[in-house]
């Protein structure tokens, strides 16, 4: 595979009407990446992971290369409200979801503006060590980006611990926001992300 040629498209249900095949591809890349490739038993249909997080209050990021997404995440307000949704963090600890433990949290899950949850982050398994470093940087650029345009002050996120360790090099400041948990055979924890823009843009032009 040649180097990707990576662009970013922010893809909100404002915006479908021009980034519709964009977002199914995503959902697929998603179903691809969470389901078949680890396992996770997550809502699906046709090939295609979404759960009940996928709404319009979330905003999402694809990362690809021409029509074919080699990255991907989705951000969430956690004032979020869905029937009996928040967001996925929250109704973890209310107990909600079955595969995530209540003390994922140390603290009380906030509900606040300016913070919001990243959650489905994902890297294409398909790149070689190199390109997914770019990728990972990609997505710390554009969690910076997301957080001037939206006025985010902080994100919570759950991810694998390797996953975090990494993503410290994309400039991102994080601290842990809970214990390490099992999460569909990975060891995952929960973090506070904080983002300097201007160091992420600095270690991703280094």
């Amino acid at each position: 595979m040649g180097k990707p040629e990576m662009q970013s498209t922010d893809i909100t249900f404002d915006n479908l009407g021009e980034t519709g095949s964009l977002y199914t591809a995503l959902l697929r890349a998603r179903y691809h990446h969470f389901i078949e490739a680890r396992g996770w038993k997550l809502p699906n249909t046709r090939g295609l992971e979404f759960d009940q997080y996928d709404t319009p209050e979330s905003i999402y990021c694809a990362i690809h290369d021409g029509p074919k997404v080699i990255g991907g995440l989705r951000v969430t307000p956690s004032t979020a409200k869905n029937i009996n949704a928040s967001y996925m963090l929250r109704d973890a600890q209310l107990g909600l979801l079955e595969d995530l433990p209540p003390n994922i949290l140390d603290e009380l899950a906030p509900q606040k503006d300016g913070i919001w949850e990243v959650s489905r982050v994902f890297v294409a398994d398909t790149l070689s060590s190199r390109e997914r470093m770019r990728v990972r940087g990609e997505i710390g650029l554009n969690l910076a980006r997301l957080a001037e345009k939206w006025n985010i002050d902080a994100y919570l996120c759950l991810t694998s611990v390797t996953a975090g360790l990494l993503m410290r090099r994309t400039g991102l400041t994080i601290a842990p926001a809970g214990p390490r948990v099992e999460v569909g055979g990975e060891t995952c924890q929960a973090y506070h992300l904080k983002v300097d823009a201007a160091n992420v843009r600095r270690r991703h032009a280094a």
